[in-house]
């Protein structure tokens, strides 16, 4: 896997991809149960798998109040 730098990091890119509705339902109840975005929740799967996922990246993106 390429390694990637901080300068190799210029923004998200958005990333559709069709899943089984049990799969989709799972992502949804795990977002659910840990509160926070299914993004987070892939981002942390995809980086458990060993996909370079940027530092920072896992983050809860909307604004708390």
């Amino acid at each position: 896997m390429k390694k990637l730098d901080s300068s190799d990091d210029c923004g998200d890119e958005h990333l559709q991809v069709q899943v089984p509705t049990a799969t989709k339902r799972d992502l949804g109840q795990r977002a659910l149960d840990s509160r926070e975005p299914i993004r987070m929740v892939v981002l942390r799967a995809l980086a458990a798998y060993g996909v370079v996922v940027p530092e920072g990246a896992i983050a809860d993106r909307r604004k708390r109040t």
